[in-house]
């Protein structure tokens, strides 16, 4: 078994003679390609959800409970202010 395959771990190969480490990096995967990528798929993904969602607009509902929040949150200062 060579010395390479026994490291398991980064920091022995902080530790290993030149040699060693460079062969333990030279087994890394492409990480930087990985990861350029994944970027790209995101980004795509992201682009086509994007395009697919359908602008937000005001409906009744969400002008009916602004208002309501809005009266429930004043009416006890102004009952206060009112029956002091």
């Amino acid at each position: 078994m060579a010395v390479a395959d026994e490291i398991v771990s980064p920091e022995l190969v902080l530790v290993s003679p030149p040699e060693i480490a460079a062969q333990a990096r030279a087994a890394l995967p492409d990480f930087e390609n990985e990861w350029q990528q994944l970027v790209a798929r995101l980004r795509a993904e992201a682009a086509a959800t994007a395009a697919a969602e359908p602008p937000a607009r005001l409906t009744l509902g969400a002008v009916a409970f602004t208002v309501g929040a809005a009266v429930t949150s004043v009416a006890p200062l102004v009952l206060l202010i009112l029956f002091r």
